[in-house]
Order: structure tokens, then C-alpha cells, then sequence
């Protein structure tokens, strides 16, 4: 009597859910070689180090932002100062001095989006090590299995056989410390791309605001208030950008 269609594909899933042969032979060995294989990670993730562009980034624009000099354009506010057009000239160069602060913003910016892009692709690079490791794991199990099952094969079948396991339990092993390292990557990476998140919408708008006022402030009372909110943000916005990773 024939089994039915359903029954013979049931009776073929428990084989097909084997990396290896039953028998410990050349074939075997063969299997094994190929359970080995593993996907390379994506180039670009060698090609870039978004980490250090975006620290390198950051160092500049707070270089930049400690070059800005609030006390020199409160002290040139006096009649001798206007009548020279010191106060102008001062005025100009705070205002030059926060241009160079909103260019290396640019930079700032385009550097973590290459950050966002290698990001994605380290979350993806964890998630096919992942994967491999459950793969490699099954093929250890069997491949165990098969050495400690009664065979027939030479010495020298069951010694390529053990060297290639071997090998593939050392791959096992490594695997999980680039999990390790790729994850901490990933983890210092995105804190670094929160915190430039951070500047962009909360930081940076306030302090161009207060910047703004306080460059073009009355003299006398209004201008020590701008100086004062000025002072405030930037120096907020300097101690955020210098603040130390968290992995």
C-alpha cells in the first residue's frame, strides 16, 4: 500500500533537517566543509568608522564654540566703542563666529548620517552572525553525533573529520566574541547619533535663538538678560556635545 502524499512528506522533514550524513565517510567530511560556510560582512562596514567621524566632528564644532567670545562684544558697547565702529566690528565677528559653529553643524550632520547607514548595517551584521551561530551550533551537535556513533571509516577520514569540526568550534567561539564587539559598536555608536539627535532638535535651536537676540540686544539692561540666556545655552550645549560615550 502507497502512503498517502502528506504521509511521505512528514517521513522526508526529519532528514531534511540534517546537516550531515548518517555515515562518517569522505561525504561526510564534504558536509561539513559546507555547513562551514558563512556569509561575508558587508564591506562598507570596513570602508567607514562612523564612531570616530562623528567624535572628530564633535571636537570641532565644540573647538569652535569655545572660540565664541560673549565678553568681547559686551565690552565694546561704549560711546567711544560706537564711534569708532567697534561695536559694529565686534558684533560681526560674534556673528562670523556662530556661522562657523552652524557649518560644522553641517558636518556634524553628515557624518552621522553615514552613521545612521552603518548602523542599520551592524544591526544586520549581528542579526546574520546570529543566525550562523544557531546553524553552526546544530552542525556541531550532529557532527559530535556522528564521531561518538559506530562507523566504519579509516583513521584518516575520522581525523579530517575531527580537524574540520574543530575548526568549525573555534568559528563557533569566535563568532560570539564579534557579537560581542559588533554590539558594543552598535551601542556606542547609537548613543553618540542620540545625543547629535539631541543637539539638532532640542539644543541647537535654543542656542540659535539666544545667540540671535543676543547679538542684536539694546545696550544696557536687554543685553545683560540676552547675555545671560546666551551664556546659559551655550555652555549647556558645550558640556552635551563633551559628554563621554555610554556603551
Amino acid at each position: 500500500m502507497q502512503p498517502a502524499f502528506g504521509e511521505m512528506e512528514n517521513a522526508a522533514e526529519p532528514e531534511a533537517n540534517h546537516a550531515l550524513p548518517s555515515v562518517l565517510d569522505e561525504s561526510a567530511v564534504l558536509a561539513l566543509d559546507n555547513a562551514a560556510q558563512s556569509s561575508a560582512l558587508d564591506i562598507d562596514l570596513l570602508r567607514t568608522a562612523p564612531v570616530h567621524d562623528v567624535r572628530i566632528r564633535i571636537e570641532a564644532m565644540v573647538a569652535l564654540l569655545q572660540k565664541m567670545d560673549h565678553r568681547k562684544l559686551l565690552s565694546k558697547q561704549g560711546p567711544l566703542s560706537r564711534l569708532t565702529g567697534a561695536d559694529v566690528e565686534a558684533r560681526l565677528e560674534f556673528e562670523l563666529a556662530g556661522q562657523k559653529v552652524m557649518k560644522s553643524v553641517s558636518l556634524l550632520r553628515q557624518a552621522a548620517q553615514n552613521g545612521q547607514s552603518v548602523s542599520i548595517l551592524l544591526k544586520q551584521a549581528l542579526a546574520d552572525i546570529e543566525i550562523e551561530q544557531t546553524r553552526l551550533e546544530h552542525v556541531i551537535f550532529e557532527a559530535k553525533a556522528l564521531l561518538n556513533t559506530p562507523h566504519d571509516a579509516d583513521e584518516f577520514v575520522i581525523g579530517r573529520f575531527e580537524r574540520r569540526l574543530s575548526s568549525m568550534m573555534a568559528m563557533h567561539a569566535a563568532n560570539m566574541l564579534t557579537v560581542q564587539q559588533l554590539a558594543l559598536a552598535e551601542n556606542v555608536l547609537q548613543g553618540l547619533l542620540d545625543r547629535v539627535t539631541d543637539v539638532e532638535t532640542l539644543l541647537l535651536p535654543l542656542w540659535q535663538r539666544n545667540t540671535l537676540a543676543f547679538a542684536h540686544a539694546s545696550i544696557g539692561r536687554p543685553q545683560r538678560q540676552a547675555a545671560h540666556e546666551f551664556i546659559q545655552t551655550h555652555n549647556q550645549l558645550i558640556n552635551y556635545l563633551k559628554q563621554k560615550d555610554v556603551a
